[in-house]
């Protein structure tokens, strides 16, 4: 943790930081649990904390070098302890922040002529490469929801609505002791050229497509996989359009490497679907960061600046959406290696 901290006190040059999101907290001190702020300063750490979970607090600190202040309302603790300690400057992630806190932490620091420094992506730059223990856990995440993607495909059959589907695969997530990383999307026939469809009840067909895109959460770390299906006959241009997303996908999966530009993965991507002739089909960037956060740094867009890093965690997941008739898209978690990549994801397709 107090590496991870000194990172950013060397980049930013403030005072102090103070940490308020539970994936903020999670990522620098492995609590899980939410309810408390973190505030770092130079030579000392605190937790602020109520009384509601003090006791959860200190069993989980015990015998760590931290400070642990009970006082409510946090916003209020933290201007006190800041005071005390003649701090000038704090530094905030305000996307972490609802705007009642913000507001009023805005107000307590400007009373005690504390400069508020406001910076978005605090953590992003530390969190883009992935340890050995994130890693084990991605694998791990990545592992229980391919293995739930491969039996929800064996059960797939004309009758079964989509929200069928979704609560099969929450229950088989909670057979494996974990949670979803997101809401699970289940799209079938037109609903499948919608990329973010909300499951309904709409009942699959005789020869339909079906769309799932889903994740859970292990160990504090997110998986994120995409299979399109098809029930019964398929139709030529509904295979033409999978073998162009397939196509794209691996062109990004057989050449990505550490020290690539993060834009060629989306540049590729979209070159080979915009060459078969659906440019304005493709509606989103080729993939994204992934790790205690569904959607990270870095995004695979084509303007996005910097270059893959080895042990980068992330997902490539082209589509093709055509409005009213179906849609394609496949997406597997990856990591970045030094000479290629390390498929996370490895449900059928």
């Amino acid at each position: 943790m107090k590496e991870k901290i000194s990172k950013i006190f060397n980049k930013y040059q403030p005072d102090s930081i103070l940490f308020t999101n539970v994936k903020e907290t999670f990522y620098l001190t492995g609590a899980e649990f939410d309810g408390f702020w973190l505030l770092a300063l130079k030579n000392r750490i605190y937790v602020i904390c109520s009384k509601m979970i003090k006791n959860q607090i200190r069993e989980y600190f015990d015998k760590q070098d931290i400070c642990i202040h009970v006082g409510a309302p946090l916003y209020k603790a933290v201007a006190e302890i800041l005071k005390q300690n003649e701090i000038n400057s704090l530094l905030i992630n305000p996307k972490y922040m609802n705007a009642a806190d913000f507001i009023l932490i805005s107000e307590n620091l400007s009373h005690e002529k504390i400069y508020l420094i406001k910076k978005l992506g605090i953590l992003n730059d530390i969190r883009l490469v992935k340890s050995t223990v994130e890693i084990k856990n991605l694998r791990r995440a990545c592992q229980i929801a391919s293995e739930v993607c491969n039996i929800v495909k064996e059960e797939l059959k004309p009758g079964l609505s989509e929200l069928d589907i979704h609560y099969r695969v929450i229950e088989l997530f909670a057979k494996n002791r974990v949670t979803k990383s997101f809401t699970p999307i289940i799209a079938s026939g037109p609903n499948s050229a919608n990329p973010h469809h909300m499951s309904s009840i709409r009942k699959i067909a005789e020869n339909d497509t079906v769309m799932m895109d889903i994740g859970c959460i292990y160990n504090g770390y997110c998986s994120d996989l995409t299979r399109t299906y098809f029930l019964g006959k398929i139709s030529n241009n509904q295979q033409r359009v999978r073998d162009i997303v397939k196509s794209s996908q691996n062109a990004v999966l057989k050449e990505v490497k550490a020290g690539l530009p993060l834009s060629w993965a989306d540049k590729t991507a979209r070159g080979i679907i915009e060459a078969a002739g659906y440019k304005d089909k493709f509606i989103h960037t080729t993939g994204h960061g992934i790790g205690i956060e569904i959607h990270e740094m870095p995004s695979l867009a084509s303007d996005t600046e910097g270059v893959f890093l080895t042990h980068m965690a992330v997902t490539v997941e082209p589509g093709i959406y055509i409005e009213r008739e179906f849609g394609v898209r496949i997406e597997d978690t990856i990591l970045i290696e030094e000479n290629g990549c390390e498929m996370l994801t490895s449900a059928v397709y």
